[in-house]
């Protein structure tokens, strides 16, 4: 099925016609081409996606082209910043989770509110897994020492009193 087109006239600049021009999209040759593309790209951007696979996909590409920029700088420097690196692997994610619940909303029941807590929390409990080893073993300054301390002993508070309770 085709889309109606309409024609479209407006004045950009000669920046902005540049920038058109090293737009790179699949199918996308002609100045008009890659206008359409970039409409969608930004609708698509804009749309309020109740889909949670859309917006994995939406922030699964957003957070590819931030990695690549780490990444190749970290190249050309030689260094591995590791907790950069795997928070961005995580953070599509969770943002993906944030976005759906963002858009399903208004609709949801308390229970279905409760779910999508638990999801996230997990998530946010997986990014934490992934990134405190990285700051327990390579700590940066004294403060983020007694925070994980700090950290540390409220978990061991929590599990005493479960495994109190229990018991």
């Amino acid at each position: 099925m085709t889309t109606k087109t309409v024609p479209f006239s407006a004045r950009i600049s000669v920046d902005d016609a540049e920038f058109i021009s090293t737009l790179s999209y699949d199918g996308a040759y002609t100045p008009s081409d890659k206008l359409r593309a970039l409409l969608a790209e930004t609708r698509q951007k804009y749309a309020s996606f109740d889909d949670y696979a859309a917006n994995l996909e939406q922030m699964s590409e957003w957070m590819n082209k931030l990695s690549r920029a780490v990444l190749l700088r970290q190249q050309q420097l030689n260094v591995r910043i590791e907790t950069v690196n795997r928070l961005l692997a995580h953070l599509p994610e969770l943002l993906a989770q944030l976005q759906t619940l963002g858009a399903r909303s208004k609709t949801l029941n308390i229970r279905e509110l409760q779910q999508a807590e638990q999801q996230i929390t997990q998530q946010v409990l997986n990014i934490v897994s992934s990134i405190l080893p990285l700051v327990v073993t390579q700590p940066q300054n004294v403060a983020e020492q007694d925070g994980l301390l700090k950290l540390a002993e409220l978990i061991i508070q929590h599990r005493l009193a479960v495994q109190g309770a229990q018991v």
